[in-house]
């Protein structure tokens, strides 16, 4: 592989983590619900989303690089046809919808709780920078997360570090308290990879359909899953420091950043707006581009506007409360569509 196919696989790779990562990840929202509570299965239940991964996320780039896609309704189109793809495509909007209200109760969250600022000062701040990246297309999301993606796993990777150091602080796990509950870690990964599989693929399908390399596709697909594994497993055993906690807090790896220096705050601080930011414009852009087509005479910037002014709204419900309530049952949802996906039953007429 040449230096170019190199650097474009980092580029796909971080494309692909700033994708998946957003609100709920970098805060650890999203990490506690779905692993921390697991107690010591969480480890198993990481590994097992992260070959999901690097399974179905080559498999989706691939598919993208293959229809020259622009945007995840052709593929739907095409494993489909129209009758299936509409209702498959219906039920990824809402979610991506919803998903993109939880990025934005997410930062509002972080302005409030870390900041001591105005929560809609930071939805509103995210929301003009979000469709000033948008307007540029995926070459703004791509140089967006070739940045933040870096910051963010070495800010990770530093909390890790420093929690593994605090020798006073060891990891608290809760052993399952019956049988049924051994296996819980299995739909609880199976669960949390759908979830995030299924709103990444609004990007990872255009994305494929942009790059000409199929080999970039495969290694860029392989590293940002292993990029995953890596945050993950890093985020679990920070927050397990601190169980229980560390439960109590809207923005809960915020807080394990404010117990070690304010210079690490405030580093992790503008590493999670810029991970929450790089999954809003993702959800915004595959939103945008499923609802513009030639037959729809509103102009793509405009149905960005209105896409991020609802959001706004339906924001002030409260980031843990979406995350709690709502992502387990997109979760479900993704994972039947990743399973029709996978495995169609018959190729769409062409």
């Amino acid at each position: 592989m040449n230096g170019t196919d190199l650097r474009l696989s980092l580029q796909i790779a971080f494309t692909y983590i700033g994708t998946v990562v957003g609100a709920g990840f970098a805060s650890g929202q999203e990490i506690l619900q779905f692993f921390t509570l697991l107690g010591p299965m969480a480890y198993p239940a990481i590994l097992l989303a992260v070959i999901m991964f690097a399974w179905v996320g080559v498999r989706v780039l691939l598919l993208g690089h293959k229809l020259r896609a622009r945007s995840y309704r052709e593929m739907t189109f095409y494993l489909f046809g129209s009758r299936f793809a509409m209702i498959i495509d219906t039920a990824m909007m809402v979610m991506l919808f919803f998903v993109t209200v939880a990025m934005l109760a997410g930062v509002g969250a972080l302005f409030k709780e870390q900041l001591q600022l105005s929560f809609q000062v930071g939805v509103l701040l995210t929301m003009l920078l979000t469709f000033l990246t948008i307007l540029r297309g995926m070459k703004g999301i791509m140089a967006a997360n070739t940045i933040i993606v870096p910051v963010m796993l070495f800010v990770v990777l530093t909390i890790f570090v420093q929690s593994f150091l605090q020798t006073e602080h060891p990891p608290q796990t809760i052993a399952p308290a019956d049988n049924a509950k051994q296996f819980a870690w299995i739909l609880s990964a199976i669960t949390y990879a759908a979830l995030n599989l299924g709103l990444a693929v609004s990007v990872l399908v255009p994305l494929g359909g942009e790059i000409r390399s199929k080999r970039a596709l495969k290694l860029g697909g392989l590293l940002g899953a292993l990029g995953l594994g890596v945050m993950l497993l890093c985020s679990q055993y920070a927050m397990s420091t601190r169980m229980p906690l560390i439960a109590e807090y809207e923005v809960p790896m915020g807080f394990l950043s404010s117990t070690f220096s304010p210079l690490m705050q405030g580093v992790f601080v503008a590493a999670l707006w810029g991970e929450i930011y790089s999954t809003l414009i993702a959800n915004v852009f595959g939103l945008s581009s499923q609802l513009t087509s030639p037959q729809n005479k509103m102009h793509g910037s405009l149905i960005t506007v209105v896409i991020l002014t609802a959001a706004f709204f339906v924001a002030q419900i409260g980031f843990s409360t979406i995350v709690h309530y709502l992502y387990p049952v997109f979760g479900y949802v993704s994972f039947l569509l990743l399973l029709l996906l996978l495995w169609p039953r018959r190729e769409a007429a062409k």
